[in-house]
């Protein structure tokens, strides 16, 4: 083992060419897009009811979700990102819609009137979440659906600098579709990032990165969770050599996340010590900032450990969050020296 400085591997000088060149870049992201709502309340009484709170709604807000907060992840940070997902024919699906025109992002959206947009409501009194409430109705693309976006697909990983999958496991990602997108990418010397489900694992075969959690991770291929480093590192090691994956970052929450590279090399990142408010869409940032780094040109430690700051922000935010520029340039500065990096 070797302890490494962060500093030696992530300079002010690689923050600030990030920040600047991310504005020339373009994502492609394709994906499940969630509704996220928020009830936002206080509690001052138990319902006479039943043992549970009562919670006096103040106020209710909405934001994309899934793979919409990779979205706004890339663009809240500088980016461009083009869109291609799938939506219900009806009012939280104009929302989703309404969301995505604002920020700017082009989108291709498959709209049925028998499937209704995947909403997930959390209530939250003070900054406790109570509890969620998911509306979903799980329904694969067709085979004539993903043909239907083939075209937009092509064109649209020509212009783009990288292809990121953000798969919730609600339909949208499927064997005939990801068979393409791979191909294409591989043939356009594209790269393709993906934030996996344990379901799909063996979908992602050649894929540039994939950044599954430790549960994702094991359960993709078919073993128990690890329960120290040195299973991790094995772990990663399997998973790279079953699906020919070039890179791989297992995250593992408070402890941080291990990144395998294509020369066999495994690092370990510690996480960043800040309290934690809410972890909700921390995976959807990891995948987002390591994507547009892969896409400037840094190789897979340095964008780990950029993307590794930039959870470390939003996971101090309550709700689906986001992070911007001077919010990563100060968390780097003021943190740098607290990662510990071990390279095995």
């Amino acid at each position: 083992m070797k302890k490494i400085l962060a500093e030696k591997i992530l300079s002010l000088e690689d923050t600030k060419k990030f920040i600047e060149t991310v504005k020339h870049l373009k994502i492609l992201v394709i994906g499940d897009i969630i509704l996220d709502k928020f009830t936002w309340g206080n509690v001052r009484r138990i319902s006479p009811e039943a043992p549970v709170p009562i919670v006096e709604v103040k106020k209710e807000t909405f934001t994309a979700g899934g793979a919409g907060n990779v979205c706004l992840n890339i663009v809240d940070i500088g980016g461009n990102v083009s869109f291609c997902g799938k939506i219900g024919n009806d009012i939280n699906g104009q929302l989703l819609i309404k969301m995505l025109d604002t920020k700017n992002i082009q989108h291709y959206l498959i709209s049925e009137d028998d499937y209704y947009t995947i909403t997930k409501t959390r209530i939250i009194a003070g900054s406790q979440q109570l509890v969620r409430i998911d509306h979903e109705q799980i329904k694969e693309l067709t085979v004539s659906e993903v043909n239907k976006i083939k075209f937009f697909l092509k064109k649209e990983i020509e212009k783009s600098d990288g292809v990121l999958i953000s798969d919730y496991g609600k339909g949208m990602i499927t064997p005939y579709l990801m068979k393409f997108i791979i191909k294409e990418c591989l043939s356009q010397h594209k790269i393709i990032t993906i934030d996996p489900k344990i379901k799909h694992f063996l979908y992602y075969k050649k894929s540039t990165c994939l950044t599954p959690n430790q549960y994702e991770a094991s359960g993709g291929i078919g073993q128990h969770e690890p329960e120290n480093q040195q299973d991790i590192n094995k772990l990663g090691l399997k998973i790279n050599q079953k699906l020919k994956s070039k890179n791989l970052i297992i995250t593992q929450g408070k402890d941080g996340m291990s990144v395998f590279t294509e020369n066999k090399e495994i690092y370990h990142l510690s996480a960043i010590s800040k309290e934690v408010y809410d972890v909700t869409g921390a995976g959807d940032t990891v995948i987002s900032i390591l994507t547009l780094a892969l896409a400037i040109g840094f190789d897979i430690v340095k964008a780990a450990l950029l993307s590794n700051f930039c959870a470390a922000v939003v996971i101090q935010k309550i709700g689906t969050a986001t992070v911007n520029p001077a919010e990563l340039g100060t968390i780097i500065k003021e943190n740098i020296g607290e990662i510990s990096i071990t390279k095995y």
